[in-house]
């Protein structure tokens, strides 16, 4: 149910314009593949998903591309208000991209190319009380009966050059491939409005969490983003792209956790929204409140220069009230560049 460029021969107006500001949710792990003996229904939090037909191979996941043929009717009454049976052409989308309404985004996890599946979508997950066009009144809930055409994986991200040559991206399909030699050395030169400070990274800790860094760094994906959030004698936070919390590379990975009281002043960590939900965002603990954190973030790295000049400057900007979390005067990331020895 993307957004087509052509008109859809058959009423497709309504359904892949995708306008309802509906919030697509975190959808691994919620849909259930079932046995070929198993093909009944699954609920997953009021949205109905029976395996008419079980496929074969790779489970899809979000960031996989999907080509489907779909027959979609409301669920009251059985009327018909789109198709796409085109053999030549079936309907194409990235899942988990936000272009197709919250009932497929949830309820296509985990289906196989080959299989048809049945999603009774309540209206909250489909189009809420807005409705769409003149078949999809406000409150209707629906069916989709989805026979999945094949599904492609996305390209892995390239490694980028190691002097900083590439061209900056700002977006990823998925987590990049392991580009660093963990028997290297790693310093990043972090380079701010407020001065500059240096880490040195520890990927025989933390890998993965190194290889990230180093990976978004040499494609300049930090620079011009900004420390949004300074908490008083507690974190500076930064590498959100979308400069208040919420924002991330395009994909998640797995936590490196450290033990119980290894953080210090100076150490940086990945910030994170639960378990294995690393992304972009880092931060530098700035006071003794970060110090007492639990070990819940992954420790990759410690400032060893600028940590009581230009960490210290960061840190002032801290509202010392608590009334917002936002630093007083703006921190921008410029640049950081990678060496490596």
């Amino acid at each position: 149910m993307a957004k087509h460029a052509r008109t859809q021969k058959r009423k497709r107006r309504g359904l892949l314009l995708g306008v309802l500001a509906l919030v697509v949710v975190a959808i691994a792990g919620l849909s259930v593949l079932l046995r070929d003996d198993e093909k009944k229904p699954v609920t997953v939090a009021d949205l109905v998903v029976t395996d008419l037909e079980v496929g074969t191979g790779d489970a899809a996941k979000a960031g996989d591309t999907l080509a489907v043929h779909y027959v979609g009717t409301l669920l009251d009454g059985g009327t018909e208000f789109d198709s796409n049976q085109d053999p030549d052409e079936p309907l194409t989308f990235v899942l988990g991209d936000g272009r197709v309404i919250a009932g497929w985004e949830q309820g296509l996890v985990g289906v196989q190319a080959g299989g048809t599946r049945q999603l009774d979508i309540p209206a909250e997950l489909a189009y809420g009380d807005q409705g769409s066009g003149t078949i999809i009144k406000p409150g209707d809930s629906l069916r989709f009966v989805i026979e999945v055409v094949s599904i492609t994986p996305p390209e892995p991200t390239p490694c980028p050059e190691a002097d900083g040559s590439s061209t900056p991206q700002t977006s990823f399909d998925q987590a990049p491939p392991m580009c660093i030699d963990v028997t290297k050395t790693y310093t990043a030169t972090v380079v701010t409005n407020m001065g500059e400070f240096t880490i040195a990274l520890d990927p025989a800790k933390a890998p993965l969490t190194v290889n990230n860094f180093v990976v978004l760094s040499r494609y300049h994906f930090f620079d011009g983003l900004t420390c949004h959030r300074v908490t008083f004698n507690h974190v500076a936070q930064c590498g959100d792209p979308n400069g208040d919390g919420s924002g991330g590379p395009g994909y998640e990975f797995d936590d490196e956790l450290p033990v119980a009281g290894e953080y210090k002043i100076g150490s940086v960590a990945m910030a994170n929204s639960g378990v294995n939900t690393n992304g972009s965002q880092w931060f530098v603990v700035t006071g003794t409140d970060g110090v007492a954190l639990p070990p819940d973030y992954s420790l990759f790295g410690q400032v060893t220069d600028g940590l009581d000049t230009t960490i210290v400057a960061i840190a002032a900007l801290a509202d010392p009230t608590g009334a917002s979390q936002a630093p007083t005067t703006p921190v921008i990331i410029e640049s950081i560049t990678i060496s490596e020895t």
